[in-house]
Formats: C-alpha cells, sequence, structure tokens
C-alpha cells in the first residue's frame, strides 16, 4: 500500500485553512489504497480508516517551522518512511531521498505588480513575505521533484523565477463553489458595487475608497457594500464576514468591483462571471486569465483610483450596460482535488 506524508503545519486560518480542509474532503471520498498521514500544528482534521493525523503543536512558530524544514524534519520523514511527501504550505522538507511535491498557493514572491518595502509598518509583513519567505519558497520549488500550481501565470512564473522545465510544473485550476441554483443577473445597469474582500493590504480597499470618494465629489447616486468590518456611510456599507449565499446574493445585483493586484486565483472573478454580473478587474495577469473570454469584464489600473470612479461611474449612468450571457452548468465540474490527488497516485511515473 503506497504511503503519503501531507505535511501543513502552516494551516491554522483563512485560505490555507481551506485548502487543507477542501483536501482532506477529497481524500476522505477517494476510493483509495492508499494510506494517507497528515502531518498538522493542530487537530483540523479526523483520523479515518487509512487516514491517520499527526499533530505537533510546537510547528505553529514560524521559527520552529523553519526549523523543522532545514533540520528536524527529516528523521521525523525517515520514522514514517512514506513513499511521497505533499506539502500544502509551499516548501519542502530539506535533508530526505524521499519524493517530494509541492503545492505553492503564495503568489507574493512571483508577482511583479507591487514591490512592498520593508521601511513602510503597514507593508513590512508582506515584504517579508515577498523577498525573505520568496527565497525559501523559490529554493523548495528547485528542489522539489515536482510542482502543482493553480494557475498559467504562476506556472509561468514559477518556471522563468526558478529556472525549472514545464514537464516539473503541472497546473490545475481550483474548483470554484458555485451553488447550482444560483440566481442569474437580470439587471440591465446597476448603482450597486459589491467587492468580497479582506483588510490585507494588496486587495487595496483603499483605492475603492478613493474612488468612492471621487464619486461623492460628482453626485453620483451609488451605494457599495464591503465584506470587512467598519462604519456605515451613506454610499458604503460594511457587512463583515457573510455566508457563500449572501455573496451569490450580492452578485445577483450588483456590479463586483475588483482592485487586488495580487493573487494566485481570484475566485471572486468566477463566481460573478457564474452569475453574469459586470465585473471591474485589476488589469492583472490572473484577472486577464479568467476574465479574457467573458464580455461583461472591464479592466482597470488598480492604482488608479479616478480610472476605476469613472467606469463606476458610467456603469451607475448606463454608459455601460450588462450584456447577456449563457447560464452554464455547474454539474461537470471535476473537483480539482481529484486531479491533484491523481496526479500523486501517479508520480511513480513522474518524479525523477
Amino acid at each position: 500500500m503506497k504511503r503519503i506524508l501531507v505535511i501543513d503545519t502552516a494551516a491554522s486560518s483563512g485560505g490555507a485553512l481551506t485548502v487543507l480542509q477542501d483536501f482532506y474532503k477529497t481524500v476522505c471520498e477517494y476510493p483509495s489504497d492508499t494510506e494517507w498521514i497528515f502531518l498538522l500544528s493542530d487537530c483540523y482534521v479526523e483520523e479515518k480508516e487509512k487516514i491517520k493525523v499527526i499533530v505537533r503543536p510546537d510547528l505553529k512558530s514560524h521559527v520552529k517551522r523553519l526549523a523543522f524544514d532545514y533540520v528536524l524534519g527529516r528523521s521525523l520523514i525517515k520514522q514514517i518512511n512514506p513513499d511521497l511527501v505533499f506539502s500544502l504550505q509551499n516548501t519542502i522538507v530539506r535533508g530526505t531521498k524521499i519524493p517530494q511535491v509541492v503545492y505553492v498557493h503564495q503568489p507574493v514572491p512571483f508577482q511583479s505588480a507591487y514591490r512592498f518595502s520593508f521601511f513602510k509598518q503597514e507593508e513590512r509583513k508582506m515584504a517579508v513575505i515577498q523577498y525573505l519567505l520568496g527565497w525559501i519558497i523559490k529554493s523548495s520549488i528547485k528542489s522539489a521533484n515536482l510542482v502543482i500550481v493553480q494557475t498559467k501565470w504562476m506556472q509561468q512564473a514559477v518556471m522563468e523565477q526558478c529556472g525549472i522545465s514545464q514537464d516539473k510544473v503541472v497546473q490545475i485550476y481550483p474548483t470554484v463553489g458555485v451553488p447550482a441554483n444560483r440566481e442569474i443577473c437580470e439587471y440591465r445597469k446597476t448603482t450597486k458595487f459589491f467587492y468580497p474582500t479582506s483588510d490585507v493590504f494588496y486587495k487595496n480597499v483603499r483605492t475603492v475608497l478613493a474612488a468612492c470618494k471621487k464619486l461623492d465629489e460628482l453626485n453620483v447616486d451609488y451605494h457599495l457594500s464591503l465584506t470587512i468590518s467598519g462604519d456605515d456611510t451613506e454610499h458604503i456599507s460594511c457587512l463583515g464576514k457573510i455566508s457563500k449565499n449572501e455573496v451569490f446574493r450580492q452578485y445577483k445585483d450588483a456590479c463586483l468591483v475588483f482592485p487586488s493586484y495580487i493573487e494566485t486565483f481570484g475566485y471572486p472573478l468566477v463566481e460573478a462571471k457564474a452569475v453574469g454580473a459586470i465585473i471591474l478587474a485589476s488589469d492583472c495577469a490572473f484577472s486577464h486569465e479568467l476574465l479574457d473570454d467573458y464580455p461583461n469584464a472591464y479592466f482597470f489600473n488598480p492604482f488608479d483610483y479616478e480610472e476605476m470612479a469613472d467606469l463606476m461611474k458610467n456603469i451607475v449612468i448606463g454608459k455601460i450596460r450588462r450584456k447577456e450571457t449563457e447560464k452554464k452548468s455547474n454539474n461537470s465540474q471535476v473537483d480539482s482535488w481529484n486531479e491533484v490527488i491523481s496526479v500523486l497516485k501517479s508520480c511513480d511515473d513522474i518524479v525523477i
């Protein structure tokens, strides 16, 4: 029986935890003769038949995690003696001869839209990810037997920046959870705008707010909903965290604004596209990859609030109107984690 060790001690919340739990769910449902061992920093998943969980709370520390990757991890891997190591946290464990596959979903070190500064307090954390963690990730990629990424732009960036060949980088789009009973947009024009986001620096909420201030100066009648905490104003509602159903209810009536300039895969872009909404997206590689075939997509410089405000105004006054799109069934969508597992199980033929 093949044994695969899954390492994800970095997952504790947010997108990283979602990635772990979605992968685990597919492993549970996958008809397999494989034994899975999950190495985590807390009890985020349950043990089942052919699924073992090893919890190491000490690895929540960034310093200890780094020590594990570079020094301590090899001995644990030797004890477990898996046939394959699969890392869901962008980096590999050094000093082991066991084949390793790494799932890279951290885009900050690979993007070229913005260079973060260590000298600006609000950018310091991102600068650490871009330069210090980025160096570790790229070094891991060079040493890994196989790399899995979500998008074509990431595949190209990984190949170019890490100097590896295309046969070492597998691109698999993530599955987007679109409700089968979703309501499709019916508006031709709208005064409503929606941005499902967080307060992470590169989500670029400040550009949206600057655009709204410009609309206020022009006396444009509009309303923007944001999924962050804050005080409401006459034209802006801060909804905080909302359910997936509420997200899709917002898409039905509003135009999606998406000024984020760093994404591996912009889920809201695909979600809003699935209901036929108008989308204002940052003029970035990931946006074009997902939206270039979509007639209701409009792109703007994510650092130019006036350009964004102009597009928003044109939607409100009806100069930009929503075009009808064909409703596509979501029933045939393949679970991307099934594809990932298939790649892992066939690694006897792939890894070097």
